[in-house]
Parts: C-alpha cells; structure tokens; sequence
C-alpha cells in the first residue's frame, strides 16, 4: 500500500490530503520524480502533520524525515520506549514469520488489523495477546529477552528469505511452534489477555505464491529527475520489485518519499537515474553501486 498527497497549491502552503493506494503484481508503473526531496512531516496516528520548516532532506536514504519531526513521530517514541504511559487504545502483541529462523516480535494498535504486518511484508503471522500499550509492550520485550523471537529482522534477511519460502503447511507449523513456545514460556504481565491461534498467511497479498524472485539488482538512491519504471512482480511490504526494461529492479519505496511525483503517460519508459548495487540470490552484494541513466 502507498500513500501521497497532492502537492502544496502555492509555496508555503500545506499539501492536500493524503490517500492511499494498493501496489499489486501486474500494474504497470511510470513516475518521474522531481526534487527539491523534502521532510515528510509527522504521522500522528490518525493524520500526517507538515514539517513547519519543509526541511530538505538528502536525497539517497530510506529516512524522509527531518531530525525534529523523527523525534516528534509516534512510531518512533514506540520503538524508542519514549511514549509516556499508556494512551487509551489496545494494542496487539504479534509474531511475524519471515522465513526460517526469522520469527519477529511486535505490537500494533488494535485498530490497524493486519496494516502493520503487510507493512513489514510478514510471509505470515499470528496475533499473540491483546492489552494497553504498557503492559503489551513490557511482554514483547519479554519474548525478545528469552531469545523466542526477534525484535527486528533487517530488510536484506527478509529478502533473502524470499529465495526459499517452504509451502503454505509448513510455514504454518513453523509459526505455530514458535508461538507454543513463546505463550508457554513468556510470563505475561497483568492485564495482557492471550488471544486465539489464528495463523493469517499473506504471501499471497505480496505476489511470493509465484516461484521465487531470482537475482535482481536493488535501487539504493533516487535523484532529481530519476524515472522509475516497470510491471510490479512482487509488492512486499515497502519494497516493489518491478521487471524493467534494465532487467528486475527492487526498490525500497521509502527512498521515494519526500520526492515530487508524477505519472508518466503513454508506453513505460526506461528506468532512470536510479544508483544500483548487484544482488546475488541470496541477498548478499556482488557488485558495488552503478548509475543507470
């Protein structure tokens, strides 16, 4: 899922709302993106806030945000255990399955569903237990200090993972075994409610179901003026790998936040102005960064 927002009417003025769009396998995509990159502000949890000062922001990155609007992001107090008590909603503690030996503990406001897991390209999950912020967040680090689970899975090792995916009945009994383990051993702190042991598999929503992706070259910075380009084959999470007129190309779309874009009309032009590094099927570079203009 993408979100943008309509460009500001007048300099200094604030963008239109945002909206949000699926990126599925088979859409054919072709956007030009035009500098100056600029900070993308702070999501409050029900709205994005403009960055007061539009600070610019460098252009190769996955950040997009200025170092003030970072502090002042609510995902980020979470991950930084800088939220002051609890906030009135429930939240979900999670076990999200990656691949094998690549099982991630984490939590998500109710409300969210599944958005938070699609968000991370989780091959599969289950929800573990249910409570306010606090306690939820005391039981994941719970789960992470007794070694059951991760509480972070690095972008590469999730994309490696994709090369060996086991089918749908085994990924299901490896997460099942891993959550046995993890409600058996953690002790849950009080008003933590354990839920059922649902299993959601989204390899599907993702495009994986196919076969795996082979090699494939990955985008690691855009510049004014780049054209991004190509058939989308997987849409994992934040990452699209597109079959391009170059060959496959992955591209972590967080690099294009902060960029003025717009769609290119007509046939789908040549990737461009992109910065590339070689990956060998494993997930591992072989090759150093390579312009392709």
């Amino acid at each position: 899922m993408l979100t943008a927002s309509p460009p500001p009417g007048e300099p200094g003025t604030a963008p239109g709302p945002e909206a949000r769009r699926p990126a599925v396998p088979g859409e054919l995509i072709a956007w030009a993106l035009a500098g100056p990159r600029t900070c993308t502000g702070v999501w409050t949890g029900t709205a994005r806030r403009r960055c007061p000062a539009q600070s610019a922001i460098p252009a190769a990155g996955t950040d997009a945000q200025c170092a003030a609007c970072a502090r002042a992001d609510r995902g980020r107090q979470i991950a930084r255990d800088a939220v002051p008590g609890n906030d009135g909603r429930e939240y979900r503690l999670y076990l999200a399955w990656f691949g094998p030996g690549l099982v991630k503990v984490g939590l998500t406001a109710a409300a969210r569903g599944r958005d938070r897991l699609l968000e991370q390209g989780a091959v599969a999950f289950t929800m573990l237990a249910a409570g306010p912020f606090a306690p939820i967040r005391q039981a994941e680090r719970l789960a992470s200090a007794a070694g059951l689970a991760a509480e972070r899975i690095t972008a590469r090792a999730k994309a490696a993972a994709w090369q060996n995916l086991p089918p749908p009945g085994e990924r299901t009994a490896l997460l099942a075994a891993a959550r046995d383990q993890v409600t058996s051993r953690v002790p849950w702190p009080e008003r933590v409610r354990l839920l059922p042991g649902g299993i959601t598999d989204q390899a599907a929503d993702f495009g994986l179901d196919g076969g795996t992706p082979g090699p494939y070259q990955e985008v690691t910075a855009m510049s004014d003026g780049a054209v991004l380009a190509g058939q989308v084959r997987l849409a994992v999470g934040r990452r699209l790998l597109l079959d391009t007129a170059a060959g496959p190309l992955l591209c972590d779309m967080r690099r294009a936040a902060g960029w003025a874009v717009r769609p290119l009309p007509g046939t789908v032009p040549a990737p461009a102005g992109l910065a590339l590094a070689g990956l060998s099927p494993s997930g591992g570079h072989d090759d150093g960064q390579q312009p392709l203009f």
